[in-house]
């Protein structure tokens, strides 16, 4: 039985809590506002006598109601709300400024925020002054303040939410402002091969102010090189460049233009491997240990300035270039060099001969496969092991991300001997190595 009397004590307790939650909200109480009469005095609009007084009056006080309900923040309370259920029957805030209405508000009945103002007539133009009152260090103090104003009286609605956007601080966006300019910082990156990055995104509205909490739209140019998620964190999957594009997203309004992030994704450019062979080698006993060295040289990409007469060339020059093979043969490596395809194997066996491979790689956040064409120096052919020789080098490789900078890789290497003697007949060999590549 104590039991079940324990999970009763607990079901109240957590009703509780979860009322407390709701009741936390901030109590925000909106007023009618006030009008001059033709003696500068401020009066209640019915006094004044204006009908177009009075309706402005009811009809702003209902606007900035409105959007603070909508913005479902604030436990929003009306003058009629007030007189029904808070305010004392004797309570008449007509007959009040509206920093007395403020101050009787804020510490008589609890009210966190009163927000009151005033209207004037300028021949035809509406003035609207509007005043956000709070308990600062026990003292009524005016924290916020706008004005506004309106050709005419039919005018006065569509002037509620600059009221409302200069009333709060930037912080408090109770009507969402439309998404002027994106900023990401920085707007070019360099990103190691399968390495992550989050994006820093700023949005600001049309007057410079930062906008509270937006959303953005991410997208890759290029997602077999770098994707991006909904959250704006890069992931490098190939080497290469691709261009992020980041919109800002606004729920009621059109955004601006968007912002543009350069990602170059590198691969490892130094590496060290250590293996040995599966395959026995004839005249040698046992599984010699090989060492290797991995060089990926990787350039940037660079767009030199041209003058405009550099620029133009003759249409037969145009098309003439693409058929030139020098062009065709230097844009080739060009795109090996630049995107890091291109890796220098180097392997080494004590005593006995040295490899050289220029090895055409694939890379990717994972793993990575390669073909290649290599030579090998004999270093020490007394007893006829070693020997010259071509080799056709194919690998397949596997990877572990260790840190931001380094990753350890385990791989298979094919190679097809064709000994530079006729008296040595071709060969080839399964090699197993390991070790670490380093980014920069």
């Amino acid at each position: 039985m104590g039991k079940y009397v324990k999970l009763l004590i607990l079901s109240i307790l957590i009703c509780a809590v979860a009322a407390g939650s709701v009741s936390a909200q901030e109590k925000v109480a909106v007023l009618n506002l006030q009008a001059y009469d033709g003696q500068g005095n401020l009066m209640d609009p019915v006094a004044v006598g204006k009908a177009d007084l009075v309706s402005i009056s009811r009809i702003v006080a209902l606007g900035v109601t409105s959007r603070l309900v909508q913005y479902g923040q604030f436990e929003v309370l009306d003058e009629i709300t007030l007189y029904e259920k808070v305010l004392a029957p004797d309570i008449d805030l007509a007959q009040l400024s509206p920093y007395e209405q403020a101050d009787l508000l804020l510490r008589q009945y609890q009210i966190d925020q009163v927000i009151t103002g005033s209207i004037a007539m300028l021949q035809n133009t509406v003035v609207i002054g509007v005043q956000r009152f709070m308990l600062v260090d026990g003292e009524t103090s005016l924290v916020g303040s706008a004005m506004v104003d309106a050709a005419k009286a039919t005018d006065t609605p569509a002037q509620i939410d600059n009221l409302l956007n200069y009333l709060y601080p930037a912080d408090i966006q109770v009507v969402e402002r439309p998404i002027d300019q994106v900023f990401l910082s920085p707007n070019q990156i360099r990103l190691n091969l399968g390495a992550s990055h989050q994006i820093v995104a700023y949005a600001l509205d049309n007057l410079g102010r930062p906008i509270a909490d937006p959303d953005y739209l991410y997208v890759s140019s290029d997602e077999a090189k770098v994707i991006v998620n909904e959250k704006g964190v890069l992931t490098g999957l190939q080497p290469g460049t691709a261009t992020i594009t980041v919109r800002g997203i606004s729920g009621t309004t059109r955004s601006g233009p968007p912002a543009t992030m350069t990602v170059t994704v590198v691969p490892p450019t130094l590496g060290f491997r250590i293996g040995t062979l599966l395959t026995q080698r004839e005249g040698i006993e046992g599984r010699p240990i090989s060492l290797g060295l991995r060089l990926t040289p990787s350039l940037e990409q660079s767009q030199p300035k041209t003058s405009q007469s550099q620029t133009q060339t003759s249409p037969a020059a145009l098309a003439s270039e693409p058929s030139n093979p020098l062009t065709m043969i230097s844009t080739f490596f060009s795109s090996l060099l630049t995107n890091g395809l291109m890796t220098i194997d180097v392997d080494f066996e004590p005593t006995r001969e040295m490899m050289f491979a220029f090895n055409g790689v694939q890379r990717s956040s994972t793993g990575y496969i390669g073909t290649g064409v290599g030579y090998i120096f004999p270093l020490d052919s007394v007893d006829g092991s070693s020997y010259s020789a071509f080799a056709l080098r194919f690998t397949m490789g596997t990877q572990l991300r260790a840190t931001n900078r380094l990753s350890v890789p385990s791989e298979v290497v094919i190679d097809m001997i064709f000994p530079t003697s006729g008296t040595v007949k071709p060969s080839f060999r399964i090699g197993v190595n390991a070790g670490f590549d380093l980014f920069p």
